[in-house]
């Protein structure tokens, strides 16, 4: 069977070097070992021959750094896409290991876009990035998609550009000005309106943005009124959610938001009315989540608060396993198995292997049952220590 490869969209391989916990540099590779054991199900071939696992687990105990594994991969995408206005803003997401804030730190991640891999390396301190590049493989061969590296305080890095880009000489004179030394050069896209000839900058500003996302979502702290607010706008995802619920044995058959203004006066209700709120804020406030559960005497309703924090938990993973299933992304969640009860946390991470094609998913556990599951190969899991110095070590 013929595989398009212009579809696969993975991370390969990735290290890091004194970065929160982590003092000396840790490098993860998550391509299939040679071992073919469910590697249909567990893989995706990236390049003919080269598959790379589409689930990776940091094992270990509270404070191991395993969270900081996946900060660190989520860091580096951040780096790529955050510009700075003003040259001399402090770079944002600077948290180098607690006895070495002095030295840089290091990040490097191989990647595959849309079956184009992408090797990427940074080294940077808390004022200016000191060397970055970014390579890739457009045809067979490596080329350079720009490098740059750091002249001085007062002056602009050093940037070259590789000749496949085809860019003009205008356009590199606008990313060569407007490129600070505190942020990477692939952020500069978004600073201004470029030509078409940058087109490649777009293209992997957009898929960087699209779909690898942060540690446990893009979206912190939004009620879950919210999160069913847009899912009820969409009748796919809607029934996405619905199939899931049935079989995880919640006897759940629907879902819907009705009303709660009682809860407010009148003249509350109106102030609130009148400030602007837009329909998302609206539901949050004035809707409350309703389940319709289903049972031998009939059916009931329960409203959210009264539902177990285990069901609550495994809806809101459910918005991360749709996107998914339904294309490709890349998602990093902490302690996804958090009020879950086992069995459902097995069976959450049994929906994605056999329904993702090309999506990965990283996340911690410190739950030693799960590495007793037949389909947990030896490289899938990565175990995260601290050695006598307080350091993490994967």
């Amino acid at each position: 069977m013929d595989i398009n490869f212009t579809h696969q969209t993975m991370i390969y391989s990735f290290s890091v070097e004194n970065f929160l916990s982590i003092r000396e540099k840790q490098t993860l590779s998550f391509a299939t070992t040679p071992d073919k054991t469910m590697r249909d199900l567990l893989a995706v071939e990236v390049k003919p021959g080269c598959y790379v696992n589409k689930l990776a687990v940091f094992y270990g105990s509270n404070a191991s750094g395993k969270s900081n594994i996946l900060c660190a991969m989520d860091t580096v995408f951040k780096l790529m896409l955050k510009y700075c206005r003003d040259k001399v803003d402090l770079i944002p997401v600077y948290y180098p290991f607690a006895l070495c804030k002095d030295k840089p730190i290091k990040f490097e991640v191989t990647f595959f876009k849309e079956g184009v891999q992408y090797d990427y390396r940074v080294e940077y301190v808390s004022t200016h990035i000191i060397e970055e590049e970014l390579l890739y493989y457009p045809k067979r061969g490596k080329a350079l998609f720009y490098k740059r590296s750091f002249t001085g305080e007062d002056t602009r890095p050093d940037i070259k550009f590789g000749s496949t880009l085809e860019l003009s000489q205008d356009t590199k004179k606008s990313f060569r000005e407007q490129t600070y030394n505190n942020h990477s050069v692939l952020s500069t896209f978004g600073k201004l309106s470029f030509k078409e000839d940058a087109f490649l900058f777009a293209d992997l500003c957009k898929w960087i943005t699209t779909y690898t996302h942060e540690v446990n979502g893009d979206i912190k702290g939004r009620d879950i009124v919210a999160d069913l607010y847009h899912v009820l706008q969409d009748p796919n995802k809607k029934n996405f959610y619905l199939q899931l619920l049935t079989k995880a044995d919640f006897n759940i058959i629907n879902f819907s938001l009705v009303d709660n203004k009682n809860q407010y006066s009148k003249e509350t209700i109106d102030m609130i009315l009148k400030s602007g709120f837009d329909e998302e804020e609206k539901a949050i406030l004035f809707k409350e989540l309703l389940f319709t559960n289903h049972s031998e005497d009939g059916n009931f309703d329960i409203i959210s608060r009264f539902q177990s924090l285990g069901t609550i938990r495994y809806v809101e993973l459910l918005e991360f396993l749709y996107d998914m299933v339904t294309d490709n992304h890349i998602y990093f969640l902490d302690e996804i198995s958090n009020k879950l009860h086992y069995d459902l946390f097995v069976f959450y991470l049994q929906l994605f292997l056999y329904n993702s094609n090309r999506s990965q998913l990283f996340f911690t556990t410190h739950n030693y049952l799960l590495l007793d599951e037949d389909f947990m190969r030896r490289d899938l899991i990565w175990f995260a220590e601290k050695n006598i110095e307080s350091a993490s070590t994967c």
